[in-house]
């Protein structure tokens, strides 16, 4: 599995729109180095963070903040997505905020997944790529289906 990410300069910084680093993701170290920092899954013009900058992206990452339901039975853990998915290729990290409250919402898992795919040059598909797989997965954040979302770095 191969596949790029871009890195921000700073970590936990929501107006930031600079993401100049390419991070080449090879192994668990690549993956651990990149995500420790903010980071986007597409290249953008001028490095500049916007749906209009758009060029292209070889991996999409989804967010799982199960807040689909508040009951511990129904939640999505890495364990069982890895059953769901068990012919697909993704590679999962842990939010910020997992296991933790949020927004006085109660403490649960809560992850990203990334998706890794052929390259995208289109912004339009790119979002109808996510829009599919929420689709077909709706416990995945609907709010987080554009091409420019970005993943704070933990």
């Amino acid at each position: 599995m191969k596949f790029t990410l871009y890195t921000a300069n700073c970590t936990g910084n929501e107006k930031n729109c600079l993401y100049p680093n390419v991070c080449i993701i090879e192994n668990e170290t690549d993956f651990i180095a990149a995500i420790s920092k903010d980071h986007v899954t597409g290249r953008f013009k001028g490095n500049y963070r916007s749906i209009g900058n758009y060029e292209v992206s070889d991996c999409e990452v989804m967010d799982c903040d199960n807040d689909h339901s508040e009951n511990p039975d129904e939640w999505i853990t890495p364990e069982v997505l890895t059953e769901k998915l068990d012919d697909i290729a993704f590679v999962i990290a842990p939010s910020r905020n997992n296991m933790k409250e949020k927004d006085g919402i109660s403490a649960r898992p809560r992850f990203h997944v990334y998706f890794p795919h052929g390259p995208i040059r289109d912004a339009k598909q790119c979002a109808a790529l996510k829009h599919q797989i929420h689709s077909r997965l709706s416990f995945f954040d609907g709010n987080a289906l554009d091409a420019a979302r970005f993943i704070f770095g933990r």
